[in-house]
């Protein structure tokens, strides 16, 4: 991240969203109230050499950062005479959310010291087994990757894997980053980078024969990592309705439809057993061991309608939990 990006990324943050940053003019931004901002948001960070171009806010850098932001992030900043800056859309595209969420992330691990009297995470995302930025760049430039993965038993039963790899895509899931690569002889590879990564090297030869990887394609019916080859499917799933508010807000998989709201949408009391609690959403995926596992974290806030098969798949694990209490 350089200090320019940062400056476009809070330009962006607070004509999106001024009233955060204490301004309340109808959801317009006047020049001088911006530039009030980033004065302050570079104050604030004064020790701090990511934030120095905070300051070069003058109009001319103004009007080049919201051409850049434009043709970054696709959004269009607009101003209205005697008004000031504001956003006609009302809500955030899927890669600008993207956007906010990664550059926070940076700024939380960016900070960790600073903020820690103020911030608690469970466990620090980013990977301390590989640098991911000469790793990124590695992907970007199509460069061959050189490892040794050494893997436990739901990987491959203890198989070890070597060799020089196509590195494809990073994706992070459940508080672990994945790497996921290409070589002939095993296809395409799911990764975990942690103590499994015995030896890893970047290479400066490109890959002669790349092959092309959608990421969102290939995991356009996971809801984890796993590729098991179960073919994806409906699943109806109904939600209690003081958790149903969570599932619209936090969906289970991006192909979440709603079916039914509950016809009782607040109750003080929770009785399963009245059927007018029960709201239902549907969603496409494979049911595999990640589905399983996300459906037993939901407790009894949950409950598979159908397929039968998939209803039967996660009443035959709940019933071996069982038995650890008999």
């Amino acid at each position: 991240m350089t200090p320019e990006f940062l400056r476009r990324y809070y330009i962006l943050r607070v004509i999106s969203n001024p009233k955060v940053y204490g301004i309340e003019k109808n959801g317009f931004v006047p020049l001088t109230d911006l530039q009030r901002a980033l004065d302050q948001l570079r104050l604030d960070n004064i020790d701090d050499p990511l934030y120095d171009k905070l300051s070069q806010n003058g109009q001319k850098t103004i009007k080049r950062d919201l051409q850049k932001i434009k043709s970054y992030y696709q959004t269009i900043i607009l101003h209205k005479r005697n008004y000031g800056y504001y956003v006609e859309e009302t809500d955030v595209s899927e890669s600008l959310r993207d956007v906010y969420e990664k550059t926070e992330i940076y700024l939380l691990h960016h900070h960790a010291h600073k903020w820690k009297s103020y911030v608690t995470t469970s466990r620090n995302s980013l990977s301390d087994q590989i640098d991911l930025v000469p790793l990124i760049h590695a992907i970007e430039q199509q460069y061959r990757i050189e490892l040794e993965y050494q893997g436990w038993y739901d990987d491959n039963g203890f198989e070890t894997i070597s060799g020089f790899f196509q590195p494809l895509h990073l994706k992070e899931i459940n508080k672990a980053w994945y790497l996921i690569a290409h070589k002939e002889q095993y296809g395409i590879y799911s990764f975990c980078l942690d103590e499994r990564i015995k030896t890893f090297k970047i290479s400066k030869q490109q890959v002669k024969h790349p092959i092309e990887f959608d990421a969102f394609e290939y995991f356009k019916n996971a809801i984890g990592i796993l590729k098991t080859g179960i073919l994806p499917e409906w699943i109806h799933i109904e939600v209690a309705n003081h958790h149903f508010k969570y599932a619209i807000n936090n969906p289970l998989h991006h192909s979440q439809e709603i079916v039914a709201y509950p016809k009782i949408l607040n109750s003080h009391e929770l009785d399963y057993s009245n059927p007018d609690i029960w709201g239902e959403i549907k969603v496409f995926l494979e049911p595999n061991y990640e589905f399983l596992m996300e459906i037993l974290k939901y407790n009894l806030w949950v409950r598979i309608v159908s397929p039968l098969h998939v209803k039967a798949y996660v009443k035959e694990h709940v019933g071996m939990i069982m038995k650890y209490y008999e």
